[in-house]
């Protein structure tokens, strides 16, 4: 899954360059996300959010006891 953040820190900054080169790379549209926040927060609900998609979409790690052939 290709999954793209963009992120500017001021209002003044634009965020179109980067979402182009997203785009570019071949990442849709609907798995960008992005947001303009200063650097001083240390919330990035735009980046919490694309963490958790990358999350939900990663399979279970297999452990020793589901790797193992059933014997019942």
């Amino acid at each position: 899954m290709r999954l793209g953040y963009a992120r500017c820190s001021s209002l003044t900054q634009e965020l179109q360059s980067q979402l182009d080169a997203l785009t570019a790379h071949g990442v849709g549209r609907d798995k960008i996300f992005s947001e303009k926040i200063s650097t001083r927060l240390k919330a990035r609900p735009a980046f919490e959010k694309a963490l958790a998609t990358v999350r939900r979409s990663r399979p279970m790690p297999r452990t020793a006891a589901s790797s193992s052939p059933c014997t019942r």
